[in-house]
């Protein structure tokens, strides 16, 4: 899949811009191992139950975290109307967490703490979402 469009628009959109050029570098580096069965509208969905907050007393990292998802959710959302899976959301955090515990680059080390926390979350909703439906997703 070609997120070009996205990451353009993560440039305009995002402010200020040196905030957005580091977003777009790091999406860059990150979506280069994507499946190729995860569509934009999967990570879409992903960024939406991530920005939602789980409790009030969570960390203030945290907490701006789920705010970069709530703008990535609702920038990418303009660029897509299929409607997304949490499944395959969880196999672009699997496979973006992968990806940063393999890099040598200490930048993705600490993205990948954050990825692995996200990644448990997804996973919790993902098999939330199965029980409510009677699908059982398996790992």
């Amino acid at each position: 899949m070609n997120f070009d469009p996205f990451l353009e628009a993560v440039k305009q959109h995002m402010q200020p811009e040196g905030r957005a050029q580091h977003q777009a570098g790091m999406l860059t580096q990150l979506l280069v191992g994507l499946p190729d069965d995860v569509q934009l509208s999967d990570l879409v969905a992903g960024w939406q139950m991530l920005a939602r907050p789980h409790s009030e007393q969570e960390q203030a990292s945290v907490a701006h975290r789920r705010g970069i998802c709530s703008e990535l959710a609702a920038i990418a959302a303009r660029l897509t109307s299929e409607p997304g899976q949490l499944a395959g959301a969880v196999k672009a955090w699997q496979a973006w967490q992968d990806a940063c515990q393999r890099s040598a680059d200490p930048r993705l080390a600490v993205m990948g703490k954050t990825l692995a926390r996200e990644l448990v979350e997804l996973q919790s909703a993902s098999e939330r979402a199965g029980a409510r439906t009677g699908v059982c997703n398996q790992p």
